[in-house]
């Protein structure tokens, strides 16, 4: 009997032996409380700082955007301009060859007038579109009119060269038409 006693404290005691007991620490659940509320503030804080960038990310795309669209206008503008001065100029050099009779120099002063009257109205489309009156449009959709507008401008810019080229070729020819028929 005291054999079977004491396996039996034996077994009882080693079943607790194996088992765990219960700690509760004060200070270290303290601690922990501790690091939780920091972790909590910095979570709130980096998520105050992500939005305080989207924030400053939104505002420089809109400066961005407006001084994209300020280049583009600028430079179309000084292509206007220059369509309007070499009108003007390749018209009296064309005239100065006094190759040209009166009707062919009207036709000749509608050709260039054409080009900048076409200047002067992807300029005014250019301008409403900045106003923002004429076209609701979001950023990308007006960088990509204006740079279709730039295109035609310079297009435009390009024609009356090519105009002027032309006709003073036809002047030059004339010239030495008449040049030839005297000297015979």
């Amino acid at each position: 009997m005291k054999q079977k006693l004491v396996t039996i404290l034996f077994f009882t005691y080693s079943c607790f032996g194996f088992s765990q007991m219960l700690v509760n620490d004060p200070n270290a659940n303290a601690q922990l409380a501790k690091q939780i509320a920091q972790g909590v503030k910095t979570v709130e804080q980096t998520t105050k700082t992500v939005n305080l960038l989207k924030q400053t990310k939104a505002m420089y795309d809109q400066v961005n955007s407006a001084l994209q669209t300020f280049g583009y206008i600028s430079e179309m503008s000084s292509t206007t301009t220059q369509i309007l001065k070499n009108s003007g100029k390749f018209l009296q050099e064309i005239q100065s060859t006094n190759m040209f009779s009166n009707k062919e120099m009207s036709i000749i002063s509608s050709r260039f007038s054409q080009s900048m009257e076409q200047g002067s109205t992807i300029l005014n489309v250019a301008n409403d579109l900045l106003r923002g009156g004429m076209f609701k449009m979001n950023d990308a959709e007006r960088l990509t009119l204006l740079k279709q507008s730039r295109e035609d401008l310079n297009e435009a810019l390009v024609d009356t060269q090519i105009a002027r080229k032309k006709f003073l070729r036809i002047a030059e020819r004339r010239a030495l038409n008449d040049y030839f028929k005297n000297t015979q």
